[in-house]
């Protein structure tokens, strides 16, 4: 089970185990960066913001608190960390263009025989995308596409579960409307 496993490592981790501290930098690394783009255009601010966050872990490791799951954590962490960050140098940009939505990397075997049906369902579904909001675009980012649990979204965005599980629905009924149109 992936909780118990996090919370042997972060365990680990606080006792001071480098090893442990690798295998989460190496797990969670990519997802933060993809996570991190969401906010910031501008590749180096993000990496930055990672490498900040994961020097701030080590230094701080004896005092950390407890976690059940590390992939929710860090982003959190690494959320407040970019917000904050990119309020300072008043650049806060979600971008328009979601880039987990982007073409899959692919064979180029693989791209000669996608079908048109699948262009016109990923061009329509960007589209309907464009009509959320930011903070739509993310709670859908976070439940459909990283698997989160509203529990875990609560955390990472800082809301009430309630509020996400409302952003959910209405993302959700947008979508379906704009879809329809389509």
């Amino acid at each position: 089970m992936e909780n118990n496993e996090d919370i042997q490592l972060w365990s680990r981790l606080k006792a001071g185990d480098r090893q442990a501290f690798d295998i989460i930098y190496r797990r969670y690394a990519d997802t933060l960066y993809k996570y991190g783009s969401r906010f910031s255009k501008d590749g180096n601010t993000v990496e930055d913001a990672i490498h900040d966050l994961f020097v701030y872990i080590w230094k701080q490791k004896a005092n950390l608190s407890d976690t059940d799951s590390i992939k929710a954590y860090l982003l959190f962490a690494l959320r407040n960390r970019l917000l904050k960050d990119l309020k300072n140098k008043n650049r806060i940009e979600l971008k328009d263009e979601d880039p987990y939505l982007s073409e899959k990397e692919m064979s180029a075997e693989a791209s000669m025989i996608r079908n048109e049906e699948e262009v016109a369902l990923n061009f329509a579904l960007k589209k309907s995308l464009n009509v959320l909001s930011n903070r739509e675009r993310e709670v859908m980012y976070l439940k459909y596409f990283d698997g989160m649990s509203y529990e875990d979204i609560c955390q990472i965005m800082n809301i009430n579960y309630q509020s996400v599980r409302n952003l959910v629905s209405r993302s959700l009924k947008k979508l379906h409307g704009e879809l329809k149109k389509s």
